[in-house]
């Protein structure tokens, strides 16, 4: 159609300029395009933000338990998840074969204690719930051991159809064990057996007293013997997951007849809207002729009767190939469409009833739903359990909650008003359910929900601007400015709302924006060659003006880049410091690099610069890195210090360094500084498996001085093999030149001490005393005789 309509207005522009000059300056209006309008994007689910969602219970505004509405991954789902439904009932027992009666029953403040015989319990009437599944067993215990337990033990056993299990055993407490004025103790025995209510009636519970001998620790006291048993229940309820999205901005696709216009025969216009003038006869309304909006279709007719029944209205439609003669009327049938045609009328006639507006829908709008109801629908209601949707809050469908995928399609032109410019959809499932108790998923989840029959009709012209020619640009220059909008114009929409959009062949190259309304051209760093740049300037509705240039850039040959280095480097003196350089050449692979310091070298191959300072102090090294024909420099800032350096130079034990359990050993630890400074306050750690046995301080050391320190330790008995660790300055308190030599270790292996209990060790070691104590007093005497003895008699010559 939009093509014979263009050949037409050519042909008559060319007949027009043949009959007068000023024809040249006449411009027919035309279609420029139409195009189809998306009236619910919000059904593509892609932005959460655009639906309310909800979950609520069935007949209440409380939120939903089970029950979760989201929209996430291009999809909206409704899930419903039950667990299953427990109850959880206490039994006492009832019974006692040691007859212990006051521990029967429910916990009443009556107990019995023991200091030793046995207390068991049994007899649990289970009789309400033998109907019912069984889910969990715990036990409660409601028992108290008065003092704490140094020796004596408390042990809670149960003997059950397939044996005995020891359940807890108390031993070792710090004080008292109050399961009686506090919560009872609990355990779960679920996974003991694969229970039976026969099992749970009859199994007998032993609490017993174990002491040790002697004075008793402690007693036993028992109140109540009980279990919590946990079973699986039937139970109903409902719940309602809800989503809601409202699209504006965009007007209906439906065309209002003006009820005021046309042809009357009985028939009488008031506040109502159109009726019989006589009441009880038949009155009939002939519509002024419409036709269909440019490359559209008509889709269904829809009235509304404000007073009495739409079945006393009947409702005729004719049509026309050329807007002038009509074809005899034909009565239109319920839900159906008008057939193609170039224009059309309509013929109302109604009886007892109010006609209050009448609409044709352009494009049969429709909403198109697909999706699926997954997961297990244990328990769910098939009659109750529905899902309906909505548009502008009228009914269009109610679907069952069955398992499957659905894909639906819903006419919705007679919900839509016209000169609406929104449309709200709903969808709410309700998910009843009475159930069993067992754990149950069931979701709606929608994948696609869309609204057809949106259109827009452009009348408009092409902008039309002044041709940009090829641009010559030099390699890392400045990039360029080129007017644009100021030499552009449209027929109806101004310069600034104009929007430019661009495509480069080589973003590589070039980059292209618009700023103020010029093209900027923005060169890439190092970059050079050809590019081709696409500018397409569109007006508000769409119609754009397409042109394209092409963009050289010379290159040119640049210097090194040298990256920039830390504003302070430390460095140690007389000590080889290798430093990281980075250095690139985007024209280049040939690179020198030197420095002014003898005692700096630069490795260009590795990417390092070597330093070795011979004096401490700041100190400056000039980088330079040249190619072919240009150089870069780099002032590097180094802070040359001396340090100490110290280090465990030995670990020894004495002479022979033979340890002997037992023993109590002198562990030295020599340290030395080989560095260039003083090191003062040096702490050094002895340890033994990562057990400090020793801290001691060395006041100073001057560079190559050597000092010691000495740890005592007994060596254990039981140990055959020790490692010795000493450890310097481990808080890193001493500035060093190296930290990685400030730890030593030894191993040492232990010998065993003489075999012998002790008190052979004492009785031997008496007789050793006595002996040489007795062979001290003999010497003694002999000492003594001698010296009372008189004088060797002389011979006289």
């Amino acid at each position: 159609m939009r093509t014979t309509r263009t050949v037409f207005l050519l042909v008559s522009v060319m007949l027009l300029s043949i009959t007068s000059p000023l024809a040249m300056h006449a411009q027919a209006r035309s279609v420029h395009s139409t195009t189809e309008v998306d009236i619910f994007p919000q059904g593509t689910f892609t932005d959460p933000g655009q639906w309310h969602v909800g979950a609520e219970t069935s007949f209440t505004q409380e939120a939903a338990t089970y029950t979760e509405t989201m929209v996430a991954d291009q999809r909206l789902t409704m899930a419903h998840h039950r667990p299953i439904h427990l109850d959880t009932m206490s039994v006492w027992s009832t019974t006692s074969p040691t007859d212990s009666n006051y521990s029967t029953g429910a916990p009443d403040g009556a107990s019995t204690w023991s200091t030793g015989p046995e207390i068991e319990l049994t007899g649990f009437d289970v009789s309400g719930l033998v109907n019912y599944d069984l889910y969990e067993v715990h036990i409660k215990a409601v028992i108290q051991i008065p003092d704490a337990l140094q020796e004596d033990t408390v042990r809670i056993s149960v003997e059950h159809g397939e044996g005995f299990d020891l359940l807890k055993t108390f031993a070792h407490t710090q004080g008292n064990v109050d399961y009686i004025n506090n919560s009872a103790f609990t355990m779960n025995i679920t996974g003991l057996m694969d229970w039976t209510w026969d099992d749970i009636t009859n199994m007998v519970f032993t609490l017993d007293y174990v002491s040790a001998g002697g004075v008793d620790d402690s007693r036993l006291v028992v109140d109540a013997m009980g279990l919590d048993i946990t079973v699986q229940t039937p139970w109903y309820g409902g719940e309602v997951g809800v989503a809601t999205a409202e699209f504006s901005g965009h007007e209906m696709p439906v065309m209002g007849l003006n009820l005021s216009k046309g042809t009357y025969s009985n028939m009488v216009l008031n506040t109502c809207g159109l009726t019989p003038t006589v009441s009880g006869t038949t009155g009939q309304w002939e519509s002024e002729s419409f036709s269909t909006p440019a490359e559209q279709v008509m889709g269904r007719v829809h009235r509304s009767v404000t007073e009495g029944e739409l079945q006393n209205t009947t409702l005729e439609y004719s049509t026309s190939s050329d807007g002038v003669n009509f074809a005899p009327y034909e009565v239109m049938q319920a839900n159906t469409l008008l057939p193609q045609a170039a224009a059309y009328k309509l013929r109302l006639s109604v009886i007892d009833s109010c006609v209050g507006s009448l609409w044709v829908d352009i494009n049969d709008p429709s909403l198109s739903m697909s999706g699926r109801v997954f997961g297990t629908n244990d328990g769910i209601d098939p009659v109750y359990s529905r899902w309906l949707i909505f548009v502008n809050d009228e009914l269009v469908s109610n679907e069952p909650m069955t398992l499957g995928s659905f894909s639906h399609q819903w006419p919705i032109g007679e919900f839509m008003t016209p000169g609406d410019r929104s449309i709200s959809v709903e969808l709410r499932a309700w998910f009843t359910w009475d159930s069993e108790g067992n754990e149950s998923n069931t979701a709606l989840e929608v994948n696609s929900m869309s609204l057809s029959g949106g259109y827009a009709i452009q009348w408009d012209e092409n902008p039309v601007c002044q041709e940009i020619g090829s641009q010559t640009l030099v390699e890392d220059s400045g990039g360029m400015i080129l007017p644009l909008l100021i030499r552009c114009s449209d027929d109806r929409t101004a310069n600034e709302d104009l929007i430019v959009q661009f495509t480069n062949t080589n973003p590589d190259l070039i980059a292209v924006d618009l700023a103020e309304g010029d093209v900027r051209l923005r060169l890439m760093p190092e970059a050079s060659g050809q590019a081709i740049v696409g500018i397409s300037v569109i007006d508000t509705a769409g119609n754009s003006w397409n042109h394209a240039f092409s963009v050289v850039v010379s290159a040119v040959d640049d210097a090194p880049v040298v990256e920039e280095f830390q504003s302070l480097i430390p460095v140690e003196r007389d000590v080889p410091t290798t430093i990281n350089v980075t250095v690139s050449d985007s024209d280049s692979a040939s690179l020198t690099a030197s420095t002014n310091r003898t005692w700096a070298t630069v490795d260009l191959s590795a990417g390092t610069l070597t330093v070795n300072p011979p004096i401490a102090g700041f100190q400056t090294v000039l980088l330079s890195v040249c190619d072919q024909t240009s150089c870069s420099e780099r002032e590097i800032d180094f802070e040359v210090m001396a340090l100490a350096d110290i280090f465990v130079e030995s670990i020894d034990f004495g002479d022979d360094e033979v340890l002997v359990q037992g023993d109590v050993i002198s562990m030295r630890v020599l340290v030395r500084n080989q560095g260039q400074a003083d090191a003062t306050l040096i702490s050094v750690r002895c340890e033994t498996e990562d057990q400090l046995i020793g801290l001691e301080t060395i006041p100073i050391l001057r560079p190559g001085e050597l000092g010691s320190v000495t740890c005592d330790w007994q060596v254990p008995k039981d140990s055959t093999l020790v490692r010795f660790t000493a450890v310097l300055d481990k808080g890193l308190e001493i500035p060093e030149g190296n930290e990685e030599n400030n730890e030593m270790e030894r191993l040492m292996v232990i010998t065993e001490a003489e075999s012998g209990d002790d008190a052979s060790s004492d009785s031997v070691l008496s007789n050793q005393v006595l002996w040489v104590g007795l062979i001290g007093l003999v010497v003694a005497a002999l000492a003594l005789i001698g010296y009372m003895m008189p004088s060797k008699i002389k011979k006289i010559e």
